[in-house]
């Protein structure tokens, strides 16, 4: 089979229609047609629904088309497996980080491939899990640490569970909430936040009750935690959040945890994931023995 022409009709599924793909593909529609036709011809099936404006899938494209992706990933995969054999330290990886990984884990993991692998080229994609996986499967990142709920929910990828770290809201030091941190004083104030999972939004609706929706419980919103923590500690804002992220501004006395409630359901839950079947290579290897030494190291410190 003609991989030329699985590339094509995965073209058109991923830019929508014969025409947009063509270009993207740098053919002409009529030769784009002639190759979904060829290759319809050989598998004897149709594979799109030819009276829809935009192009989709029949039952026996979407099959085809779900094989094809595999194929691709594992050929994108050879190619690089190959480039690191040729090079011994050489290749490259691009992996996506949610925000509360990302403050944990960027800064140190860079800081590692610089010293023990210089020859590996690294990028990083931070954003939310339900985003980055999205970028995990049109082959744009190699792997994601992000959240477990998330992650888990999806079947097409491999999840290797990392653990949870404890959350909770925290302030600058001296904060006035400190002495009354009731939630009708708590609301008082800006409160901040990154993307949180379905289930820890459900948990803060079950622990601050009505209307403690993200959407309306949260006044600032940002995925670079970096940046809510320089915010917090320079106004009034209340961050809410993985506890590690503060663990040093905490223990310096420069920020402090507001008390809440004790519940043990209230943590960050993290995994690491790649596609599906997808082998391992020398390189993301790294990636995964980095992130599972150094995370069992956040989670006793957190102890």
């Amino acid at each position: 089979m003609d991989t030329q022409k699985l590339r094509h009709l995965l073209a058109i599924v991923e830019h929508g229609t014969f025409s947009d793909a063509a270009r993207a593909v740098h053919l002409t529609q009529p030769a784009l047609s002639r190759s979904i036709r060829a290759l319809e011809d050989e598998l004897r099936a149709q594979l799109f629904d030819r009276g829809a404006r935009r192009a989709r899938l029949t039952v026996f494209g979407e099959l085809v088309a779900e094989r094809a992706r595999r194929m691709r990933l594992e050929e994108t995969q050879l190619r690089r497996d190959l480039e690191l054999l040729r090079g011994g330290q050489e290749g490259a990886l691009a992996i996506g980080v949610a925000p509360a990984p990302a403050a944990l884990l960027l800064k140190p993991f860079l800081i590692h491939m610089a010293q023990a692998h210089p020859r590996i080229k690294v990028r990083t994609e931070m954003g939310a899990t339900s985003a980055l996986l999205e970028l995990l499967r049109n082959e744009s990142i190699d792997a994601i640490v992000g959240d477990a709920y998330v992650l888990r929910a999806a079947d097409d990828v491999d999840m290797e569970l990392l653990g949870e770290l404890p959350a909770g809201l925290v302030c600058r030091a001296g904060h006035p909430v400190l002495q009354n941190p009731g939630m009708d004083e708590i609301r008082r104030y800006p409160l901040a936040t990154t993307t949180l999972s379905t289930a820890m939004a459900r948990q803060l609706a079950e622990l601050w009750g009505e209307g403690a929706e993200p959407d309306k419980l949260f006044t600032l919103h940002c995925n670079n935690l970096e940046l809510l923590r320089s915010v917090t500690l320079a106004t009034d804002t209340l961050l809410f959040g993985v506890l590690s992220i503060t663990r040093q501004e905490r223990a310096s006395g420069t920020m402090a945890e507001v008390p809440l409630p004790a519940d043990p359901r209230r943590c960050g839950r993290y995994g690491m994931a790649r596609m599906g079947a997808r082998s391992l290579s020398p390189a993301l290897e790294t990636v995964y023995a980095f992130t599972r030494t150094h995370w069992r190291e956040l989670s006793e410190h957190d102890q």
